[in-house]
């Protein structure tokens, strides 16, 4: 079970890794057919499918890493104060 939790992370790491340095879908496929378990490769189909269920997360992901770089100085005051407190609030 735990080569198999590896796996998922490093498929993880190189579907980020392609996605960010603009790779096409076979280079993508390509790579991540090189994440085995148990010296087995997964089958082509699955990956195929783990790469599409990846993708359809591209926009959710760029929204998170373009509104993080663009927060509001007040908006992150305000948070810290309302986040630090309700934590002070609970170990306190």
């Amino acid at each position: 079970m735990k080569e198999l939790i590896e796996a998922a992370k490093k498929m993880n790491t190189i579907l980020r890794e392609c996605e960010d340095g603009g790779d096409t879908f076979d280079e993508t496929l390509n790579k991540i057919t090189a994440v085995k378990v148990h010296g087995v490769t997964f089958p082509t189909l699955m990956l195929m499918e783990i790469i599409d269920e990846f993708a359809k997360g591209h926009a959710d992901r760029q929204k998170v890493r373009f509104d993080i770089h663009s927060t509001d100085e007040a908006e992150m005051q305000k948070k810290y104060a309302e986040a630090s407190a309700k934590w002070n609030d609970k170990l306190n």
